[in-house]
């Protein structure tokens, strides 16, 4: 058994907003320096360009990637052998998120659906707790834009439809997009589960980009062809054209009803706030 204590989760989690809202991870600097030197397009560069030096200005002089800060995503897998103890997890959690937007005075955006009414905080985080094998707890956070959280598709194809039309209805969503998620993307992708739980597995998708390679070779296969296909489809940097429309993508497969099939396909922006801790 393992004591975690719950103030150490938000403090955890106040890190890594804090520390997403202003430094792209290596991965995405890599990634984004990779499509630079690959753009056959000028206007394509030039975007990949002031994207490259726009994370260099904000990591060095504590300015956000992005105007817009995003809203608060957080998921916790939880190994059983875990035991937490202090305030309620769910108010450490959102405690942390408000630490980071408040001392780091990041945009906060929560507002009420209806009336608009601004909260004055980023908070209630999206909160997901996953209960899992052994005694770690395993803290992931995302701070995701407007723009590309309201260009994520849920879609439900014809259980008969098949591994073609899978491709094709995924690169559709995507380009459909087009400009107004602020492209290169990162991806995740769901294929399976149910209406409820292909948003959740789409969204762990995006979040393991960063992680290792998925183990499913099927997985990877179609992550590849879709990929491509994506990034054929001329849309390009910022929607100006050229090669690259995604920087990373990830497919995640679930069995699902013999009468369904579900496909949820959760767009990021190029500016990846995405962290991982290990706790």
């Amino acid at each position: 058994m393992r004591l975690i204590f719950t103030q150490t989760v938000g403090e955890e989690i106040r890190d890594l907003f804090l520390t997403t809202a202003f430094v792209l991870p290596p991965r995405v600097k890599a990634d984004l320096t990779e499509a630079f030197n690959n753009e056959p397009s000028p206007l394509g560069r030039g975007v990949l360009s002031a994207l490259l030096l726009n994370s260099e200005v904000s990591a060095k002089s504590f300015l956000p990637l992005c105007q817009d800060t995003g809203l608060a995503q957080v998921r916790l897998d939880i190994g059983q052998e875990v035991v937490l103890a202090g305030p309620a997890l769910t108010q450490a959690v959102n405690d942390g998120v408000k630490a980071a937007y408040n001392s780091a005075f990041l945009r906060k955006s929560a507002c009420w659906p209806v009336s608009r009414v601004n909260l004055g905080e980023d908070a209630p985080a999206s909160l997901e707790t996953v209960v899992v094998p052994g005694d770690k707890l395993v803290v992931r956070v995302l701070a995701k834009g407007g723009g590309c959280d309201n260009r994520c598709h849920f879609m439900s194809l014809p259980p008969t439809a098949g591994r073609k039309a899978i491709v094709n209805a995924v690169v559709e969503a995507i380009g459909q997009a087009g400009p107004d998620a602020c492209p290169p993307y990162y991806v995740g992708i769901s294929i399976g589960g149910s209406f409820e739980s292909a948003p959740r597995l789409a969204r762990l998708a995006l979040m393991e980009i960063l992680d290792d390679e998925p183990s499913l070779e099927e997985e990877r296969l179609l992550a590849d062809e879709i990929f491509e296909a994506v990034n054929a489809s001329g849309v390009g940097p910022m929607g100006l054209g050229g090669r690259t429309t995604v920087l990373g993508l990830r497919v995640k497969i679930c069995p699902t009803h013999l009468a369904s099939l579900p496909i949820a396909v959760n767009l990021c922006c190029h500016s990846f706030r995405c962290g991982r801790v290990e706790l």
